[in-house]
């Protein structure tokens, strides 16, 4: 079997994809990526990869969908409902996957899947697959509801629909939850799967880090996109509480230019791109945007985080309202994070206790080999 998958080009978008794609692969299907702008991320997960969309820029898409439509840039910035529906977001997304449905279709009309996988937000997975008449699994990014979003977008995208004879989007054949019951504030969508989240490949130097003798606290504004698009003023105040802490704090923003920041205190060191996955094991606690990809990643490591939530990111709420229900972390406004905070973070144990549950229990879901055999098996079916 030939599987497909595709997604937007931001870390926590793609990253969910990769336990699905090494399943595959390990089970004997054929496994292609088609991913824009940021090809490398899979090409660095040993995964085959085609960029269907050369020289496409996510944040420029945004921001050229924002200042196009005022009222729609003024709804986008408010919070998302109770009720966690994504679906009135379609137009960013309409943005987003627009470029991409040219080359994603043209591909896979050449490599013909028989199955296509894509995440939430990525409309042209699902659209692809109605052209091809192949069933379409979707992997969830976080607590939200994707509700009627495929099919609006696709509506939005009707001149390319009508170019390429791409008949209306049905209903997805199968979709994969990303956190577990227990921290899913949101109406489950689909199955639940566990394993070890994937957060990236790299170089560790000549030596595996090391934990240090004092606490040590990673910084983070995810793996690029949130910190080209919203900026780093939330990390000023983060790290004006973390110089008055006795801690150690790793700044882990990727490649992202810091020369904004200034001089960072003693006691906070740039690390550039680093595993999370390695990290973390190494640390005490970590401070994040409010990526699914790196709260899933602080629980394997069995630490605690605290979501300091940029207001403008109100995308990231819902996963910081399910972090906070269940206990596995804090949840503040930057300009909230006081020291006070971030020594309840390191040394908080109900919120390692909370961690220790989650872990537990994401170990127990079906892994990816288990989840990959019923998707195949399903795809097989229709």
């Amino acid at each position: 079997m030939r599987v497909l998958l595709t997604s937007v080009p931001a870390v926590g978008h793609f990253f969910p994809l990769v336990p699905l794609a090494h399943a595959f692969r390990a089970a004997g299907h054929e496994v292609l990526v088609a991913l824009a702008e940021h090809p490398e991320w899979a090409a660095s997960a040993g995964l085959p990869v085609v960029d269907p969309a050369p020289g496409y820029e996510a944040v420029a898409l945004a921001m050229g969908t924002l200042e196009a439509d005022p009222a729609f840039r003024d709804e986008w910035f408010k919070p998302i409902g109770p009720d966690r529906d994504i679906s009135p977001r379609a137009k960013m997304f309409a943005g987003f996957n627009g470029p991409l449905v040219a080359g994603t279709l043209e591909l896979a009309e050449q490599w013909k899947p028989h199955l296509v996988v894509h995440e939430q937000t990525t409309s042209v997975g699902a659209m692809v697959a109605a052209k091809l008449g192949v069933p379409a699994v979707q992997r969830n990014i976080g607590p939200v509801v994707t509700n009627n979003t495929h099919r609006l977008t696709a509506e939005l995208l009707a001149d390319l629909n009508e170019k390429y004879d791409i008949p209306p989007v049905p209903a997805t054949a199968e979709i994969v939850e990303l956190l577990p019951p227990s921290m899913l504030t949101a109406p489950a969508e689909g199955i639940f799967m566990g394993g070890a989240p994937y957060n990236g490949g790299g170089l560790l130097g000549h030596s595996l880090p090391r934990r240090s003798e004092r606490p040590q606290v990673v910084l983070s504004m995810g793996g690029g996109f949130s910190a080209r698009f919203f900026g780093l003023g939330a990390m000023h105040p983060l790290l004006a509480s973390a110089a008055e802490v006795d801690a150690d704090f790793v700044l882990a923003l990727g490649s992202a230019d810091i020369s904004s920041l200034g001089t960072l205190p003693p006691n906070v060191r740039p690390s550039g791109w680093i595993p999370f996955g390695e990290l973390f094991r190494t640390c005490t606690a970590v401070v994040h945007h409010g990526g699914g990809s790196t709260a899933l990643a602080a629980i394997d490591a069995g630490i605690p985080q605290l979501v300091a939530l940029d207001p403008m990111d109100v995308g990231s709420g819902p996963l910081a309202a399910s972090v906070q229900e269940r206990g596995v972390g804090l949840v503040a406004a930057p300009d909230d994070v006081t020291p006070a905070v971030l020594e309840r973070l390191i040394g908080d144990d109900t919120l390692r206790t909370a961690t220790a549950e989650v872990r537990m229990e994401i170990a127990a879901l079906p892994s990816p080999s288990q989840v990959a055999t019923r998707l195949a098996d399903l795809a097989a079916r229709i």
